[in-house]
């Protein structure tokens, strides 16, 4: 008998239309896939001219520390703010600019520096995710598998559990790893050899991981099997969003699919565009999915039937992700723009 999903938990954290969009601030390039990180009402940010941009979000007083090399990993900050560099360096820095540690790696730090803890974890260009010390900046232990021919320069964010780490490489697979850094499993999700990164992040239940690939499949692994519960030939440039009645999936088409999680058949279908991607999805409290596209369009869908709510045109090129932030979502655009949508 085909072991079932477990329920998801509905969101409290709710966006909902009409909503409201605002530049509120510019900060001049961002590399690819750039993402805000917010802590404490403080935006964070890096640039490809090296400046490390922190935003006040109460006032929109701003400041920037000059790192001297370009920024393209997303920013971590606590007590000290955690940036990585197009020349593979790692700074812990304290608010005053002054460096406490820096760590050397042989190639450029790039997606995202996430804690998990206490640990830093973070991913460079040769497809290799770093465990690192927050206090002292050592490698606890690295991951390494080997690239694909070619690939799309996205990289996947690990998603944790108690005992277990996931995420997607641009070989096309997606790996279930111990906390010591141990291969536990590795499934296929990309097809064939070219572009076939997993870089989107998974969603869990307790049963399945759900995972996409740029080019390939989006499938449902069972979590103690490793291997796919049902599989569907849709690849995507977005991280899947999910409810307690469906996976939402960007399709490489300019569209959006809602997908039974337990058969991955198909509830509803939305085509957005004929000519951009969808590279930005966020789930608000199960009922709107915000959905932005490669050329700025913005469309809230009501997420139980696909219907358009609102749509924006915000101009300019995009390929960020949405960040959450006490009722509000935060994008960013290629050309440095920041938007506030509440």
């Amino acid at each position: 008998m085909e072991e079932k999903p477990s329920p998801i938990a509905k969101q409290t954290s709710i966006v909902s239309p009409p909503v409201k969009v605002e530049k509120i601030y510019s900060i001049g390039p961002v590399s690819y896939r750039a993402k805000i990180f917010i802590y404490d009402d403080m935006i964070y940010i890096g640039s490809t001219n090296k400046n490390l941009y922190m935003i006040n979000l109460k006032n929109l007083d701003a400041k920037k520390f000059d790192i001297k090399e370009p920024i393209e990993a997303e920013v971590y900050a606590d007590n000290y703010i955690y940036v990585g560099t197009k020349k593979g360096q790692l700074f812990k820095i304290d608010y005053k600019d002054n460096i406490v540690w820096k760590k050397q790696f042989e190639f450029p730090i790039v997606g995202s520096i996430v804690e998990n803890d206490g640990y830093l974890y973070i991913t460079t260009t040769n497809n290799t995710l770093y465990k690192i010390d927050k206090l002292d900046g050592k490698t606890v232990w690295k991951f390494h598998r080997n690239t694909a021919p070619m690939s799309v320069k996205g990289f996947s964010i690990p998603v944790f559990t108690n005992d277990a780490i996931y995420i997607g490489f641009d070989n096309g697979m997606l790996y279930k790893l111990t906390k010591d850094g141990d291969e536990i499993w590795q499934v296929k999700v990309g097809k064939g050899e070219l572009f076939v990164d997993v870089d989107s992040k998974a969603k869990l239940t307790n049963s399945n991981v759900y995972a996409t690939s740029t080019t390939g499949y989006t499938q449902a692994i069972s979590i103690d099997k490793a291997m796919p519960v049902w599989s569907k030939e849709i690849s995507s440039f977005a991280n899947p969003q999910i409810s307690p009645f469906a996976l939402f999936v960007a399709n490489e088409k300019g569209g959006v699919e809602a997908l039974d999680p337990q058969s991955g058949s198909t509830i509803w279908s939305k085509t957005l565009s004929y000519n951009y991607d969808v590279y930005s999805m966020y789930l608000s409290g199960n009922d709107y999915l915000f959905c932005l596209l490669s050329n700025g369009r913005l469309v809230v869908l009501n997420a139980l039937n696909g219907k358009i709510m609102q749509i924006f045109n915000l101009g300019g090129t995009f390929d960020s992700k949405f960040t959450y932030y006490k009722n509000a979502l935060y994008i960013i655009s290629r050309n440095g723009s920041i938007y506030k949508i509440y």
